[in-house]
């Protein structure tokens, strides 16, 4: 699926276009990495209210306008795009010296079974090194 940009894309996912949404969805087009809360409340500045951030961040991960991903710490990482579009459930580079994290979109995870009884919903590869820019 190609995705359209914008007002087109919010509209397209059922969600209204405010000034928030519009800045959120700037963030994720013009960074080639996951982002953290912080990284992404650093680039909206100071003005942009916890709560609301949040639940922005939960109305696009809902409408799959991002995926979120954990980094080796835990840290919830968010980034541009559906799972299934970089490949269902595909793999994650995390730089272990600048902590960035990549969608690797042509690294696909590994199959594991698990024991009979149990549901996988998803999994979870990470790919740890470091990256071109370190």
């Amino acid at each position: 699926m190609e995705y359209v940009i914008g007002d087109d894309l919010l509209q397209q996912q059922g969600l209204k276009r405010t000034k928030l949404r519009m800045a959120l969805l700037d963030c994720f087009l013009n960074t080639k990495h996951a982002l953290s809360y912080p990284d992404i409340k650093q680039m909206l500045g100071e003005g942009v209210d916890r709560s609301t951030l949040y639940r922005n961040l939960a109305a696009f991960e809902e409408a799959d306008i991002i995926h979120r991903i954990y980094d080796q710490s835990g840290v919830a990482k968010y980034a541009f795009g559906k799972v299934h579009d970089h490949g269902r459930d595909h793999a994650h580079f995390v730089c272990e010296q600048c902590e960035t994290v990549y969608c690797m979109e042509k690294a696909t995870t590994v199959d594991i079974n698990v024991p009979k009884g149990f549901k996988t919903k998803t999994i979870q590869t990470i790919i740890r090194g470091i990256c071109s820019d370190c």
